[in-house]
C-alpha cells in the first residue's frame, strides 16, 4: 500500500529484548508513527533494521510524506474469536 499522509506525532525508538526458540537473545527494534490520510488516522509502525536507520529522523506534523506498507491481520482468542489489523511500514519520504 503507498499513500499520501501528513505526519500526527512519532513515537520514539524503542529496543525490547526478547528470547529466541533457541535460546538466543534478539532484540525487536520499532518505531510508531500516528499518521492522517483525508479523516482517517492510521497507526503505523517500523520494526527492524528500518526502525533501527531511523531512530533520530525528524518528522515533521502537517507536513506531506509518502508511506508505504503492508497490512497483517491476526486472530486469537479461545475460539479465535479476536481479530486485529496491523500496519507495518516499510518506507517514509517526504513528498
Amino acid at each position: 500500500m503507498e499513500n499520501l499522509v501528513t505526519i500526527v506525532e512519532v513515537g520514539a525508538y524503542s529496543e525490547r529484548q526478547y528470547q529466541k526458540q533457541d535460546g538466543t537473545t534478539e532484540y525487536f527494534k520499532s518505531r510508531g508513527v500516528v499518521m492522517k490520510r483525508g479523516g482517517d488516522v492510521i497507526y503505523g509502525e517500523m520494526t527492524g533494521e528500518l526502525a533501527s536507520k531511523n531512530r533520530d529522523t525528524q518528522y515533521y506534523q502537517n507536513q506531506p510524506y509518502i508511506v508505504k506498507g503492508f497490512w497483517k491481520h491476526r486472530t486469537w482468542g479461545d475460539n479465535n474469536d479476536r481479530h486485529e489489523n496491523a500496519f507495518y511500514i516499510t518506507d517514509l519520504q517526504t513528498l
